[in-house]
């Protein structure tokens, strides 16, 4: 005799609960005592609305959760979050910012991932150069074997050329890449 297993339900046991307008009145006038600005208090109210929202859903009261959120929550934290995003949000640092910026801002860029990043598009193109030239080159090669001939005024001269000059160009922009890389100073 085997013995089934039962069905797992997957729907939580506990509804989540929502906040009322009143208790939501509650940590937007915390976040305005801590001195939250305007463009940064919704965004920090949606986010402790979510945390009181899960504390109550895990079982704590709403008095509970709200003063573990304010522990968090305390004028250094809001400070520091000011400050930070009126850094981020500054319209002349943002005309230079890239993804790569964005996505390492708060990580280690000494690591490898970031110089990767940087210099992936020179790399692509010395890749497809180097491709498209050893190509070319290897196309020529086989063919002025069939000839038994090889002219450079030809088409198939033409061709070597382009190759020779596609290979030539990508390994000298990795020769110069490697040589800023080895004798690059950080401070």
């Amino acid at each position: 005799m085997t013995a089934r297993a039962a069905p797992i339900s997957l729907k939580p046991t506990i509804a989540m609960q929502k906040l009322s307008s009143y208790q939501v009145k509650q940590l937007h006038d915390h976040l305005i005592r801590q001195g939250a600005t305007d463009a940064l208090l919704y965004e920090l109210l949606d986010h402790l609305v979510c945390e009181v929202e899960h504390y109550m859903w895990i079982g704590l009261p709403f008095e509970t959760a709200f003063d573990k959120v304010v522990l968090e929550a305390n004028d250094k934290a809001v400070h520091y979050l000011n400050t930070t995003y009126q850094t981020a949000l500054d319209p002349n640092a943002l005309r230079h910012v890239t993804l790569d910026d964005v996505v390492f801002e708060f990580r280690n860029k000494q690591y490898g991932a970031y110089d990767l990043r940087q210099s992936y598009r020179h790399s692509m193109r010395n890749a497809l150069l180097l491709g498209i030239g050893l190509f070319l080159m290897g196309v020529v090669w086989i063919a002025a074997l069939k000839q038994g001939s090889f002219s450079y005024w030809s088409g198939l001269g033409a061709c070597w050329l382009i190759g020779v000059s596609c290979v030539g160009f990508a390994v000298g922009s990795w020769f110069l890449h490697s040589l800023r890389q080895r004798y690059l100073v950080v401070e």
